[in-house]
C-alpha cells in the first residue's frame, strides 16, 4: 500500500482545492521557508485522526481552518482527503478488497469534525482502527515531524516503548485491552451495585412473601366464600325455580280445564242463544198464529157464535195473558237478582278500587324509599371503599417508612463499618516506614554506580578489540565476496559460451556417421581465430567426413546436408605455402606440443595480411577465386586467390566479406572458454586461501565476542541489580507518595462517612417522626372504619327492610289486582245477563201488549157473515192444530233453556273458582319468582354467572351443608385480620425483579470471566510480540547503527521485567566515544541515532509510506549522503516522502514537489519530475 495523493481544501495556507500526487517512492518537497510544506505533514497527521492541537502548532482544533490573509477571507470550514493504492491489499478486513482507499477529515467553525472512509460517513475510532498495526498513525513512527527526530531518542522509556508497540503491531491489542479493562471496572461497579440492590431486594422480598401468603390465603378464602355464596344462590335459585316450574304446571292444568270449561260455556251460550232464537222465532210464530186464530176466531165467533166463541177467545187471551205475566214477573225476578248481583259487585269494585289505589301508592312510596336506601348506602360504600383505599394507602406508608427506616439503618450500619475500615487502614498506614528502606536501597545502588562503570570501561575496551576484528573480518568476507562474484561471473559465462558452443556443434542436420563440423579441427588462438572464423561463415559453416571418400559422399548423398560443403581427409595438408593462413596455422600448431592441427587446402589460397590496411595494398593487384580459374591472370601474386586480415576482412579481387560479431565465432568461444576455465581454477584457489584467513579471523572474533559477552553479562547483570534496586526505590518512593496521598484520600473519604452517618441519623429521625404521625393516622381511620362499618350495617338492615316492605306491598298489590281483575269480571258477566233479561222482558211486554188489544176486541163483538163461518172454521183448525204443534215445540225448548240456565250457572261457578286457585298460584309463582330474581340480581352484583355457577356445581351440593362450609369461610376470614391485598402484585414483580437481578449477576459475572481471559489472551500475545519485536529491533539497529556513523554501536534495553510495562531505553556511542548516556551526543549524532532506530523498526514492520519533516537539518553533508543513501536502499519496499532544503538530498529524489508563497499567506503547489527533467536536459 502506498499514498497516492493529497487533497487539500481551505486547510491551513492552503486555502484553494489542491492535489499533491506522489508517483514515485521517494517525493522531495521543497521551498522557502514558512511557505507552508510543513502543513503537508500535519495535514497527514490531522487526517489519521490527530486530536490535540499543541501536536498540529495550534491552540484549538479551528486553527487549521484557513484564517485568511491581507487579500482573501476566512473560509468555514476545512478537509483534507488521503487516497491510498491498495492494490497489495495490505489493508485487511471489509476494505481488503478495494484496491483504492480514501480517507477524509472535515472541519467547521463550531469544531465538529466529520470522518468519511471511501465516501460514507464513519468515526474517528474507525480510521484509527484501520490503521492498527500498520504503522501509521497520527503519532506513529511514520511520521516524524520537524525537530522530533532529535527529541525521539531522548524521549520517556514509555513513549519509545510505543514505537515498539506499533512495529510489534500490538497497538491494536493494547487498545483492546484498554477497552477491556474499562468494561471490567464498569462490570465491577455494576456487579457491586446490582448486590447491593440484591440483598436489599432479598430483605424486602422476605416480608413481602408473608404478607403475600396472608394475602393469597384471604384471596382464596375470598374467592371460596364467594363461590360458596354464588353456588348457595344457585341452589336456592334451583330451588325456587323448582317451586315455580311445579306450580306453572298445577296453573297450566288449572288454565287448561278453565279453557275447557269456557270453551264449553261458550258453547252452551251458542246454543242458548241458538234456542232463544228458535224461541222467539216459535213465539213469533205461534203469535201470528194465535193472531190468525184470533183473527179466524173472531170471524168466526163474528158469524157462528159471536159471544160464545168471544168468550172463549177471551179466556184463551187471559190465559195466555197470565202466562206472560207469570213469565214476566219470573223474569223481572231475575232481573232483579242479576241486578242486585252487579250492584253486590260494583259495591265490591268500588269497595276496592280505594284500596288498591292506596297499595299501589304504598308501593310506590316503598319503591322511593327502597331506591332512596340503595342510593345512600351505594354513596356510603363509596365513601367507605374510599377511605379503605386511604386507609390502605397510609398502612402501606407505614410499610415503606419501615423499609426506608431499615435501609436506612442497613446503610448507617455499612457507614458505620467503613469508617471503622478507614480508621484501622489509617492506622496501618500510619504504621509503615519507607524511609529507611529508601536510604538502604540507595546505598546499594551508589555500589553498584561503582562496579557499573568499571564494567562499562571494560566492556568499551572490548567493544573496540571486537570492532577491529569484525572490521577484518568484514574486509575478509568483502574479499569472498568478490571472488565468489568473479567465480560466479565466469561459471555463468563459461556455462552460457558452453551452451552455445554446444548448439554450434550439433549435427543433427547430417545423417551420416563420421562427420564433424570443420571448425571442430582447428584450435586456433585469439589472433588468427577472427580469420578463420570469416572464412567458415562465409562458406556456411562446412562440414568434415573423416571416414568418406567423395564415392563415398556421391553414393550417400541424400544423407548429406543441404547447400554446405562437405570435406574429406584429402581436402587437408600438412605443408603450406609461405604467407598463407595455412602457413600461419600450422606454425602455430607446431608451437604447441599438445596440438596437433590440420588445416584445409584451400587455406593455401588465402594470404595472411598483418592487417586491415595491408590487405588494403594488397587487393590492388588482382586475385582470382578458386572456383574461377580460366579467368586467372598472369603474374598472381605467389598464386593466391584472396587475402585476408586478422580482424577476419577478407577480400579479393572482384568481393569483400567482412567479419561477423567478435563472440559470435565458435572458435573464439572455444579459447574464451578455455580461459574461462583458467581463470576458475585460479579464483577458486584464491577464495579457498580468503576462506582459511576468514576462519582464522572469526575464531579470534569469536573468542573476543565471547569476552565480551561475558563482560556484557556482568554488567547486565549489575544494571540489572541497579535496575531492580532502583525500580524498588521508585516503587518504595511511589509507595511513600501514595501512602501520603492515600492518606488524604482516606481522612477524606473518613470526613465524608462520617458526614453522610451524621445525614443518615437525621434521616433516620425524620423517618421515625414520619412513622409515628402515619401510625397514629392509621389509628384514627381504624376507630372512624369501625364507625363506618356500624352505620354501613344499619344501612344494609334499612335497605333489606325496605327491600321487604317492596316485597310484601307488591304481593298484596298484586292480589288486590287479581280481586279487582275478578270482580270486574263478575260485572261483566252480570251485566249481560241483565241486558238479555231486560231485551225478554220487552218482547214479553210486547206480548202483553197485543194481548192486551185483543182481549179488547174480544170484548166488543161483531156480526160474522154466515157464508165465511164454514172457511174460518177450517182456517181455525189447521190453524190451532198448527199452533198446537208450535207450542209443544215452544215449551221443549223453554224447557231446554231452563236446563241450560241452571248447566250455565253451574260452569261460571266452576269457571270462578278454578280462576281464583289460578289467581292464587300466580301470587305464589311470582312470590318464588321474585325470590329467583333477587337472587339472580345478587349475583349480578359479585359478577357471577349463574350458568357458569350451574356448570360447575356438585350433583351432591346441599344448601344446607353449603351454608355451613360458607359459615366456616367467613370466619377464617374474619380470623385473618387486616390483610395487605397488594403484597401479592408487589411481591411478584418484585421477585420477577430479583430473578432478573439474578440473571443479570450471572450475566456480569461470565462477563467479567470472559474479559478477564481475554485480557490474559492479550497479555500472553503482548508479551510475545513485544519480545520477538524488541529482540529484532535491536538487532538491526546494531547492525545499521555502524553502517550509519561508520562504526561505533547502538542497543536497546528494558528498564523493567515485566513486558506489558516496561520501558524502552537506547544507548549509542559513535566510534570513538564513550558517553555514559545518550543525552551527551550532539544534535546531529542523535538525528541519526534516531533515523537508525526508525529504519531498524521499517525494516522489521514497513509502514505504506514515511514521512520526514527535515530531519536532515542538523547534518553535514557527509552524514546527509548517508542518510540519502540509506533511504534510497529503503525506498525499494517503503514510500519516502521527506520535507528537505539540502540539496543532496534533493538529488536523491525521483519527484521533486515544490512548495510557494507567491501569494501572501497562500500555499500553492509545482511538482518536478527528475527523471523526465534529467532526460530533457541530456536531449
Amino acid at each position: 500500500m502506498r499514498l497516492k495523493k493529497i487533497k487539500l481544501a481551505g486547510f491551513k495556507s492552503f486555502v484553494e482545492p489542491t492535489t499533491i500526487q506522489f508517483p514515485g517512492e521517494m517525493t522531495a518537497i521543497v521551498g522557502p521557508n514558512g511557505c507552508g510544506k510543513s502543513n503537508v505533514i500535519d495535514a497527514v497527521r490531522w487526517v489519521l485522526g490527530e486530536s490535540s492541537a499543541k501536536n498540529l502548532r495550534g491552540d484549538a482544533m479551528t486553527d487549521v481552518i484557513f484564517n485568511g490573509s491581507s487579500s482573501r477571507k476566512p473560509v468555514g470550514q476545512c478537509s483534507v482527503e488521503l487516497v491510498f493504492d491498495n492494490s497489495a491489499g495490505r489493508i485487511a478486513g471489509e476494505f481488503a478488497n478495494y484496491n483504492e482507499l480514501s480517507v477524509k477529515r472535515l472541519v467547521t467553525r463550531d469544531a465538529t469534525s466529520t470522518y468519511f472512509l471511501n465516501g460514507t460517513k464513519c468515526r474517528r475510532r474507525d480510521v484509527t482502527d484501520l490503521f492498527l498495526g500498520t504503522g501509521l498513525g497520527p503519532r506513529s513512527y511514520a511520521i516524524i515531524e520537524q525537530g522530533m527526530i532529535s527529541r525521539l531518542i531522548e524521549s520517556k522509556p514509555q513513549d519509545l516503548r510505543v514505537f515498539i508497540e506499533e512495529a510489534a503491531g500490538i497497538s491494536k491489542y493494547k487498545e483492546r485491552r484498554r477497552e477491556t479493562e474499562n468494561r471490567i471496572r464498569h462490570t465491577q461497579d455494576n456487579l457491586e451495585r446490582l448486590n447491593d440492590v440484591r440483598d436489599e431486594l432479598g430483605k424486602q422480598l422476605e416480608k413481602l412473601q408473608r404478607q403475600a401468603a396472608a394475602a393469597t390465603r384471604y384471596k382464596t378464602l375470598r374467592a371460596q366464600a364467594r363461590e360458596l355464596k354464588g353456588q348457595l344462590a344457585a341452589l336456592r335459585f334451583l330451588k325456587n325455580s323448582e317451586h315455580i316450574e311445579a306450580l306453572q304446571k298445577q296453573q297450566q292444568a288449572l288454565q287448561l280445564e278453565v279453557d275447557d270449561l269456557v270453551a264449553r260455556l261458550q258453547g252452551d251460550e251458542a246454543g242458548l242463544e241458538s234456542y232463544k232464537t228458535k224461541q222467539l222465532e216459535t213465539k213469533q210464530t205461534i203469535d201470528d198464529l194465535q193472531q190468525q186464530l184470533f183473527t179466524t176466531s173472531n170471524a168466526i165467533t163474528r158469524l157462528e157464535q159471536n159471544a160464545l166463541h168471544a168468550k172463549q177467545r177471551k179466556g184463551q187471551v187471559e190465559q195466555e195473558l197470565a202466562r206472560i205475566r207469570e213469565q214476566h214477573a219470573l223474569l223481572n225476578h231475575s232481573i232483579d237478582e242479576a241486578q242486585e248481583a252487579l250492584a253486590v259487585s260494583n259495591e265490591a269494585l268500588e269497595n276496592i278500587e280505594p284500596e288498591f289505589a292506596l297499595k299501589e301508592a304504598e308501593l310506590e312510596h316503598a319503591k322511593e324509599r327502597f331506591e332512596d336506601a340503595e342510593q345512600a348506602l351505594r354513596e356510603f360504600n363509596a365513601q367507605a371503599r374510599a377511605q379503605e383505599q386511604t386507609y390502605n394507602q397510609l398502612r402501606q406508608n407505614v410499610q415503606q417508612c419501615h423499609s426506608q427506616i431499615q435501609s436506612t439503618m442497613s446503610m448507617q450500619l455499612r457507614t458505620s463499618q467503613r469508617i471503622s475500615e478507614l480508621q484501622d487502614e489509617l492506622k496501618q498506614l500510619d504504621e509503615e516506614d519507607f524511609a529507611s528502606q529508601i536510604t538502604l536501597l540507595e546505598e546499594q545502588c551508589s555500589e553498584l554506580d561503582f562496579d557499573i562503570d568499571e564494567a562499562k570501561q571494560l566492556l568499551q575496551e572490548s567493544n573496540q578489540k571486537v570492532s577491529q576484528q569484525q572490521g577484518e573480518v568484514n574486509a575478509i568476507e568483502a574479499k569472498r565476496r568478490d571472488a565468489q562474484g568473479q567465480l560466479q561471473t565466469a561459471l555463468s559465462t563459461k556455462a552460457a559460451l558452453e551452451a552455445l558452443q554446444q548448439d554450434a556443434s550439433n549435427n543433427e542436420d547430417v545423417l551420416l556417421d563420421g562427420i564433424e563440423k570443420l571448425w571442430q579441427q582447428f584450435s586456433s588462438n585469439q589472433t588468427l581465430a577472427p580469420c578463420v572464423e570469416s572464412i567458415l561463415q562465409h562458406a556456411k559453416d562446412p562440414v568434415v567426413a573423416k571416414s568418406h571418400d567423395i564415392q563415398a559422399l556421391l553414393q550417400n548423398r541424400a544423407y548429406l546436408p543441404s547447400g554446405i560443403k562437405v570435406f574429406t581427409d584429402k581436402a587437408f595438408v600438412s605443408t603450406a605455402k609461405s604467407g598463407s593462413l595455412a602457413h600461419a596455422l600450422l606454425t602455430e600448431s607446431s608451437t604447441n606440443e599438445s596440438s596437433t592441427q590440420r588445416v584445409p587446402a584451400f587455406f593455401n589460397d588465402i594470404y595472411l595480411c598483418s592487417n586491415d590496411d595491408e590487405l588494403a595494398e594488397t587487393i590492388e593487384s588482382a586475385f582470382v577465386s578458386v572456383l574461377d580459374k580460366e579467368d586467372e591472370p598472369e603474374g598472381l601474386a605467389k598464386g593466391f586467390t584472396s587475402a585476408i586480415s586478422p580482424s577476419g576482412l577478407w577480400a579479393s579481387s572482384q568481393w569483400v566479406v567482412k567479419p561477423g560479431e567478435a563472440s559470435d565465432g565458435a572458435l573464439q568461444r572455444a579459447n574464451k572458454i578455455k580461459g574461462l576455465v583458467d581463470s576458475i581454477e585460479e579464483t577458486e584457489s584464491l577464495i579457498d586461501e580468503i576462506e582459511h584467513s576468514l576462519e582464522r579471523a572469526k575464531q579470534a572474533l569469536e573468542q573476543s565476542e565471547a569476552q565480551k559477552q561475558d563482560i556484557q553479562s556482568a554488567l547486565g547483570e549489575k544494571e540489572n541489580q541497579r535496575a531492580q534496586i532502583k525500580n524498588k526505590l521508585s516503587l518504595l518512593e511511589m509507595q511513600q507518595e501514595q501512602q501520603s496521598t492515600r492518606t488524604a484520600k482516606l481522612n477524606d473519604e473518613l470526613a465524608k462517612q462520617e458526614l453522610m452517618l451524621a445525614k443518615e441519623e437525621e434521616q433516620l429521625a425524620q423517618l421515625s417522626e414520619k412513622l409515628e404521625l402515619q401510625e397514629a393516622q392509621i389509628l384514627e381511620h381504624e376507630v372512624h372504619i369501625d364507625d363506618v362499618n356500624a352505620k354501613r350495617d344499619a344501612n344494609e338492615r334499612t335497605t333489606s327492610e325496605l327491600r321487604a316492605l317492596v316485597d310484601t306491598l307488591t304481593l298484596q298489590n298484586h292480589e288486590l289486582a287479581l280481586k279487582k281483575q275478578q270482580l270486574e269480571n263478575h260485572q261483566n258477566l252480570y251485566s249481560q245477563q241483565v241486558t238479555r233479561n231486560l231485551q225478554q222482558r220487552e218482547e214479553y211486554i210486547k206480548n202483553k201488549e197485543r194481548l192486551q188489544k185483543e182481549h179488547t176486541q174480544l170484548t166488543s163483538p161483531e156480526e160474522i157473515q154466515e157464508a165465511e163461518l164454514q172457511s174460518l172454521l177450517e182456517n181455525k183448525a189447521e190453524l190451532e192444530q198448527l199452533k198446537s204443534a208450535k207450542q209443544s215445540s215452544l215449551e221443549d225448548i223453554e224447557q231446554w233453556l231452563r236446563e241450560a240456565e241452571k248447566g250455565h250457572q253451574a260452569l261460571g261457578k266452576d269457571i270462578q273458582t278454578r280462576q281464583t286457585n289460578i289467581d292464587k298460584l300466580n301470587i305464589d309463582i311470582e312470590g318464588y319468582r321474585v325470590r329467583a330474581n333477587t337472587i339472580l340480581e345478587q349475583l349480578d352484583e359479585t359478577q357471577q354467572s349463574l350458568k357458569n355457577i350451574l356448570e360447575t356445581l356438585p350433583e351432591d351440593a346441599e344448601e344446607k351443608r353449603w351454608q355451613e362450609d360458607l359459615e366456616k369461610t367467613q370466619a377464617n376470614l374474619q380470623r385473618l385480620g387486616a390483610v395487605n391485598l397488594a403484597a401479592v402484585e408487589e411481591y411478584e414483580t418484585q421477585s420477577e425483579r430479583k430473578s432478573h437481578l439474578d440473571t443479570q449477576h450471572n450475566d456480569l459475572t461470565e462477563a467479567l470471566e470472559t474479559l478477564q481471559s481475554a485480557i490474559r489472551k492479550i497479555d500472553k500475545e503482548t508479551r510475545t510480540r513485544f519480545s520477538t519485536t524488541f529482540e529484532q529491533v535491536n538487532e538491526d539497529l546494531k547492525m545499521l547503527f555502524p553502517k550509519v556513523f561508520g562504526g561505533g554501536s547502538a542497543y536497546l534495553a528494558l528498564t523493567d521485567d515485566d513486558l506489558l510495562e516496561t520501558g524502552v531505553t537506547i544507548m549509542a556511542r559513535p566510534p570513538g566515544k564513550k558517553n555514559s548516556t545518550i543525552h551527551l551526543l550532539s544534535g546531529g549524532e542523535k538525528a541519526l541515532t534516531a533515523l537508525s532506530l526508525v529504519f531498524a523498526i521499517f525494516r522489521l514492520n514497513p509502514a505504506p509510506f514515511c514521512l520526514l519533516d527535515e530531519v536532515d537539518a542538523p547534518l553535514d553533508d557527509a552524514n546527509v549522503g548517508r542518510f540519502c543513501n540509506l533511504v534510497s536502499e529503503m525506498s525499494q519496499t517503503v514510500q519516502f516522502i521527506y520535507i528537505t532544503h539540502n540539496k543532496i538530498a534533493m538529488e536523491m529524489a525521483s519527484h521533486l514537489t515544490g512548495v510557494t508563497m507567491a501569494e501572501p499567506g497562500v500555499s500553492r503547489m509545482v511538482a518536478v519530475d527528475v527523471d523526465e527533467a534529467v532526460a530533457f536536459a541530456e536531449a
